[in-house]
């Protein structure tokens, strides 16, 4: 059972992720930016579908795929982008928006992994965590044009 509550937790972070890579290609002026967000927003939620699978497979009811929600800090962070997007940080902030967000879904995928979990989920999980790396090094090349960024 302490594998559901992992499992739920991993979902609503990859469900806010999603939701924010959605608001930052909403928020973002460069094509490359929305494209680029658009694609991550596509992959965070293929990672929720697959993870509410996982939690059916160990005896977890299923949520509908593309139907999973996120946390309420997840919608207040969001609300706060939008709020700093005004603020005109422009592209920039958006970028070290998900940025962070990237290091803390690597943070939360690291915890899980520490974790006594069954192969198929271990799995699962180490290729995720992959995909989450791979995004926070592209944010990185992202933001060297701007001189950034900034720890």
């Amino acid at each position: 059972m302490k594998n559901l509550k992992l499992l739920d937790n991993l979902v609503k972070i990859c469900v806010d992720s999603a939701e924010r890579y959605r608001r930052a290609a909403a928020d973002v002026g460069k094509e490359k930016l929305v494209q680029f967000f658009e694609q991550q927003e596509a992959a965070r939620r293929r990672d929720a579908d697959e993870l509410n699978l996982e939690r059916k497979r160990v005896g977890g009811e299923s949520e509908q795929p593309g139907g999973e929600s996120g946390s309420v800090g997840g919608f207040i962070d969001r609300a706060a982008m939008d709020l700093s997007v005004v603020m005109s940080k422009g592209d920039t902030g958006v970028v070290e928006w998900c940025r962070q967000d990237a290091l803390d879904v690597i943070d939360e995928y690291d915890k899980a992994l520490c974790k006594d979990l069954p192969p198929p989920t271990r799995t699962m999980l180490e290729r995720h965590l992959a995909a989450n790396r791979a995004t926070l090094a592209a944010l990185e090349k992202v933001l060297k044009p701007y001189g950034h960024p900034r720890s």
